[in-house]
């Protein structure tokens, strides 16, 4: 690759004497380093100067860094204003800017945004759109799903993504954005069409510190520029002062305050979901297998994204009503006239959203099993104890996703927000707190196992264990679903 092409529109300055005209790749990771490599060094601490070092010995070619530092002489230096931005920038050059030949929609949330994003995909798929999703754990080229690491992927990975995905002819990309990708600025350079905000709750604020600080990254996609069109919820609180203070063109949508687009009335059962809205200019109901008063802000966000990408509303009105829930997104299994649940919900907004819409639809209790991530924001345990306490009629306390942490700490500080003990149960091991929950269970009860959605492993001191919710439920009830 060219280094002018490379830095295009990027101000550099060379450090070196030395100076060079290609490099072959590019990475910030020192350990894959090759001979004639480009190496972006994100961070000059101690760490990230021995890092450095690494990748001199391995070979690297050319040094990106916004930093003065010392270097052997016989290495090519490049020096740039903003490491994090650059690189986003340097990897999209690398991939020939394929994010610009399409139509970019962003999804901006804590909740809402896995679930917006695929009926998204899923109502320009059934409608003949090439589409691409970047979600959280895979990425869809059309029909095709592949494995990913995290929800945003760090810009080498995710510019080639796109880069495949307009090789393949994909005309619209939907891909979730999340907070961190946001302040790490993976994301520059990126031209969204449409942005669309969801909600704000308490999450990550291990790393965040505090709900301003939370929000306030959230609001610079918007803020700054990254999509023409804004989508926003009004009826969550930070979405509205995100509407009040953005300049740039924004549609709202809402079921409670006043706003564009706005449901009129709306009916949740154990089937699904109907509401009427009045939508552009037309009054329209909507049917969906999804469940939930919450699920409505999601299915708007994604007719109305849709709408905008082109796609006639009596055709989303139709493919609405085959489009099953995402997996591990309140999916819904019966046996022996007890429902079961599995859902992803791990935050205290999270958790209340499912356990009030199946309070509303079960005619007996409401069992909740759940447990809260370790090395993660300890501050939202008790207040998920507090919510389960209030919603369901027995709380079941399990782990999820320990980490470095010891389980039954993190057990420990979910069961301080439980004011009364008589109808909450501690059990370390989730499968058996599972079965516990089963053998609770009476004909019309309704049991949520939160948290896990379709994750398919268990993370603890290091390493991950095969595990799932819908797995482990069916070899407890000896039954198969699909």
């Amino acid at each position: 690759m060219n280094i002018k092409r490379l830095f295009d529109g990027i101000e550099y300055e060379w450090l070196s004497e030395i100076k060079i005209d290609d490099i072959a790749t590019v990475t910030h990771k020192h350990q894959d380093i090759n001979a004639g490599d480009c190496y972006i060094c994100l961070q000059t601490n101690d760490k990230g100067m021995q890092n450095l070092q690494f990748a001199i010995e391995k070979g690297a070619s050319l040094i990106v860094v916004d930093k003065y530092v010392k270097i052997p002489e016989n290495i090519a230096v490049i020096k740039i204003k903003d490491i994090r931005e650059g690189y986003a920038l340097i990897a999209k050059n690398y991939y020939g800017k394929a994010a610009d030949s399409m139509r970019m929609i962003g999804v901006v949330g804590t909740n809402g945004k896995s679930t917006t994003s695929y009926l998204i995909w899923s109502l320009l798929t059934k409608n003949n759109v090439m589409c691409g999703l970047i979600g959280t754990g895979y990425y869809m080229i059309g029909k095709k799903r592949f494995d990913l690491d995290m929800t945003t992927p760090d810009p080498m990975d995710l510019h080639f993504i796109l880069s495949v995905m307009s090789n393949c002819g994909v005309k619209v990309v939907v891909m979730e954005v999340s907070s961190h990708a946001i302040y790490f600025k993976k994301v520059c350079g990126i031209k969204y069409k449409i942005g669309i905000y969801t909600n704000l709750s308490q999450d990550h604020l291990d790393f965040f510190g505090n709900m301003e600080n939370l929000e306030k990254t959230k609001h610079s996609f918007f803020m700054d520029g990254f999509s023409q069109i804004s989508l926003i919820n009004v009826d969550d609180r930070s979405g509205q002062r995100l509407a009040e203070k953005l300049a740039l063109p924004s549609i709202t949508v809402g079921i409670e305050k006043d706003c564009d687009i706005k449901v009129k009335s709306y009916e949740i059962s154990a089937e699904g979901t109907r509401f009427n809205v009045s939508l552009f200019r037309e009054t329209t109901i909507f049917d969906s297998k999804l469940i939930g008063k919450y699920n409505i802000y999601n299915i708007l966000f994604a007719i109305v994204a849709c709408k905008l990408a082109g796609v006639r509303i009596k055709y989303l009105i139709t493919a609405l009503k085959e489009i099953e829930p995402l997996s591990g997104r309140a999916n819904v299994y019966t046996y022996k006239d007890v429902n079961y649940v599995i859902d992803y919900a791990h935050t205290p907004d999270g958790l209340k959203n499912i356990l009030t819409e199946f309070r509303k639809i079960t005619f007996g209790n409401l069992i909740v099993v759940f447990g809260a991530g370790g090395d993660r924001d300890k501050d939202k345990r008790h207040k998920m104890g507090a919510v389960a306490e209030k919603y369901a009629n027995k709380v079941i306390i399990t782990s999820d996703n320990p980490r470095n942490e010891n389980p039954l700490d993190i057990m420990q500080d979910i069961a301080c927000g439980v004011q009364n003990k008589k109808c909450v149960w501690l059990i370390e091991d989730r499968k058996a707190a599972t079965q516990k929950a089963i053998s609770l269970a009476e004909p019309f009860d309704t049991i949520i196992l939160a948290g896990k959605g379709s994750e398919e492993y268990f993370e603890k001191n290091g390493k991950k264990y095969f595990y799932n919710d819908k797995i482990t439920l069916e070899e407890l009830l000896g039954t198969k679903w699909k």
